[in-house]
């Protein structure tokens, strides 16, 4: 077997690629169970993977780029970094003020479409948070009719 690897380099990219595949895979299912304990199977409305936080307009310091997954539930936003120790962030749907695109942040051009929530933060004031989403325009729609479907109607 080493024998036929060390004379057919391909193989050994295969076997590197779909190794690499199947820890996404597992990486992955491990955020989807946590989240359906969490959150709740039957409340989540969407979901995506590989969202980066940007962080919030009342943070300190340097705009983080923070790697994780976002959630919408029928009464809240969360997200959730994908390092140990990192960060969580839930937005409840009484708490959001508005949703919006915007392509900068804190005064910094974002080089991306961002999805913006305005919101109340624990402080009781005013906070933006920025989202970097896949299809913002969706997830901007998704929120609207989701948390804020009381004030549409």
């Amino acid at each position: 077997m080493l024998n036929t690897i060390i004379n057919q380099p391909w193989l050994l990219i295969a076997l590197i690629f779909f190794g690499v595949l199947a820890f996404i895979a597992f990486i992955r299912r491990q955020d989807q169970r946590w989240i359906e304990k969490k959150i709740g199977e039957k409340n989540i409305v969407i979901s995506s993977f590989g969202v980066i936080y940007l962080g919030a307009s009342s943070d300190d310091g340097p705009i983080r780029r923070r790697n994780g997954f976002l959630v919408l539930a029928k009464d809240r936003l969360y997200f959730r970094s994908r390092r140990a120790g990192g960060i969580e962030l839930e937005i409840h749907g009484d708490k959001v003020l508005e949703v919006y695109h915007d392509v900068r942040h804190r005064g910094e051009e974002a080089h991306q479409s961002l999805m913006m929530i305005d919101f109340i933060n624990e402080k009781r004031r005013r906070d933006t948070a920025a989202f970097h989403v896949p299809y913002p325009p969706q997830w901007i729609q998704a929120v609207l009719t989701t948390l804020k479907k009381k004030e549409l109607q």
